[in-house]
């Protein structure tokens, strides 16, 4: 077999051609913490695993609403079944891909939102979330009339922490008078907690808010359109979800997470390794600004954020720690 191969290759004159490192189709399995409605974290991933449906032609299962106890089961069940790879949406699935991943060797574990990696098949996708705090922390900045802006994070998780330092870095270098305010839900999902604990900013002076985690978004975001006090989403562009409340979102591009991992996988040039990607890898971003926002900036203030975004992409600038 090997000589008739051999003899074609030698008597053919084919163009070179990537080959695809699986013959079948690739199944991808998407494990979320939440809700694929919750307009934000869990909404950006699905976006982004059916993106790469229809891009790579691949077959795709999404597990929603998986609590963290039911998280080794899960991976567990999908590796059972064969999947090439499976991609766990949140910092909360690094210690379970590390405890089985070495019993399913032919199966990749992708963590996104986490900086995890083994061999021969562990890698992670993580943004950088201190630079899109940067960028909410500046446009928040740029807009408040009060003088008074905060952040709502779900759980003091390393990511979210990231975005809230950098929040208040990005604020300060518009104005060194900002008050910034921040707190903590405690969880991810409570909707109702999430609008409380946001009310509470507002009533200490907070006239722009925003949120990361998951369903608590939704609260803070329902608070400040009952206030009529604007708010900077995060991950998912938020702004249909309110279009009178939302200047603009913070863009944390799950998707292109989602993307470079399957792309990766397919061509065969995915590594153990953490990837980090921030604007120059269109992992963050600044959503447009839409609708009466468009004309609340000035030139110059415009000028000075598009200055901003070139000064993370280069370096020259950050809201990452340090």
């Amino acid at each position: 077999m090997f000589r008739s191969v051999l003899i074609v290759a030698l008597t053919i004159v084919m163009p070179l051609v990537a080959v695809p490192a699986f013959a079948d189709t690739l199944r991808v399995a998407l494990v979320l913490p939440g809700s694929v409605t919750d307009g934000t974290f869990n909404s950006a991933a699905n976006t982004g695993i059916q993106s790469a449906k229809e891009k790579y032609d691949i077959e795709v299962s999404v597990r929603e609403n998986t609590d963290f106890a039911e998280i080794p089961e899960v991976l567990l069940s999908y590796a059972r079944e064969g999947y090439d790879v499976v991609i766990g949406h949140g910092f909360q699935f690094a210690e379970p891909v590390m405890e089985i991943h070495a019993d399913y060797p032919d199966t990749w574990f992708i963590v996104n939102a986490a900086q995890v990696a083994a061999e021969p098949n562990v890698a992670s996708f993580d943004n950088r979330w201190g630079d899109a705090g940067y960028i909410a922390g500046t446009v928040a900045a740029m807009v408040t009339q009060t003088g008074t802006i905060g952040h709502i994070g779900g759980i003091p998780v390393p990511v979210i922490e990231d975005y809230n330092a950098g929040f208040a870095k990005g604020a300060a270098s518009v104005r060194d008078d900002v008050k910034v305010l921040s707190a903590y839900v405690g969880s991810f999902s409570d909707i109702a907690r999430g609008a409380e604990i946001t009310t509470s900013l507002i009533e200490q002076g907070a006239d722009v808010v925003t949120s990361t985690g998951n369903e608590n978004v939704v609260g803070t975001i329902q608070a400040a359109e009952k206030a009529g006090v604007m708010a900077i989403g995060t991950a998912f562009d938020s702004y249909e979800a309110a279009p009178d409340t939302i200047v603009t979102t913070a863009l944390i591009n799950m998707g292109v997470n989602i993307d470079q991992a399957v792309g990766k996988v397919i061509d065969g040039s995915i590594e153990p390794k953490v990837y980090v990607l921030g604007l120059s890898e269109n992992g963050i971003g600044l959503a447009p600004f839409r609708g009466r926002f468009e004309t609340m900036l000035s030139d110059a203030q415009k000028a000075d954020i598009d200055q901003m975004l070139a000064d993370i992409e280069s370096g020259k600038v950050t809201g990452q720690p340090e």
